[in-house]
């Protein structure tokens, strides 16, 4: 009777413990599909301001819908449109809720960049928003448009070029393909992704791409609406080139 006693409480004991270990195994594995999910961050500033003006500039990072909280590093870059090789970078305070924050003011009047470059759970992201400050001289912001239209950044030595054939329609799945230069050479080799999003609207899409032929990257995606849509495409390599582009598409019915 006590043999059998013993044999019930050890087959409990046994079972408890599979049913927990096997618990544990599911968080880990939901704990480890989650990572999976790349982070997103959004810049949140004005588009407009004054000279000396103080402002606030906020980089939101989550991660499937989630704030990230624990962001190892955030830090903007900022610099006036055409002098990169000056430009300054602060680290962000970490507010709640995967809010990070400078205070910026700019003392003269342009066109700046902002980049918030932000390091998390083993990913790096990193987003260009621009702000206007006072009222810039026209034929700088006319040099400007000529140049994004021109798909090439005077600032950076990396530029693309649009390989995507005929026009691109809203609710089809379309191959968004450039051709990546690095100093107006093919660059091969290279860790290429597109963040798309329409105009006017904060939800941002990430697109890896595949190399093929000529250095041209292609992701697909399907866009939802006939409109204006903005591309950034991000170019990273093993010998530290870091660099993005930022490309305007017409979508049709």
């Amino acid at each position: 009777m006590n043999f059998v006693k013993i044999t019930a409480y050890a087959l409990t004991v046994a079972a408890l413990f599979f049913l927990s270990a096997c618990g544990e195994g599911e968080e880990e594995q939901q704990s480890g599909e989650s990572s999976l999910d790349p982070i997103e961050v959004d810049i949140d500033m004005p588009e407009n301001a004054d000279i000396g003006e103080n402002l606030k500039l906020n980089a939101e990072v989550t991660q499937a819908g989630n704030p990230v909280e624990d962001a190892d590093e955030v830090l903007f870059e900022i610099w006036k449109e055409g002098e990169k090789k000056s430009s300054e970078e602060t680290l962000a305070e970490d507010e709640e809720s995967g809010v990070y924050s400078i205070s910026q003011s700019f003392e003269e009047e342009g066109i700046f960049n902002v980049t918030a470059h932000v390091t998390a759970r083993g990913m790096h992201q990193m987003p260009t928003e621009q702000v206007t400050i006072g009222n810039p001289e026209e034929d700088e912001t006319s040099q400007q448009e000529h140049d994004a239209h021109a798909g090439h950044d005077e600032t950076s030595p990396v530029s693309v070029h649009l390989q995507s054939e005929g026009d691109i329609t809203a609710g089809n799945e379309t191959d968004v393909s450039f051709q990546v230069e690095n100093e107006e050479k093919p660059l091969s080799g290279a860790r290429v992704r597109y963040e798309v999003w329409k105009t006017g609207e904060d939800t941002r899409t990430w697109l890896d791409t595949e190399e093929g032929d000529k250095s041209i990257y292609t992701g697909t995606y399907t866009f939802d609406a006939a409109g204006e849509y903005k591309v950034v495409v991000h170019v990273e390599n093993d010998e530290g080139l870091h660099e993005h582009v930022k490309k305007t598409l017409s979508v049709k019915e």
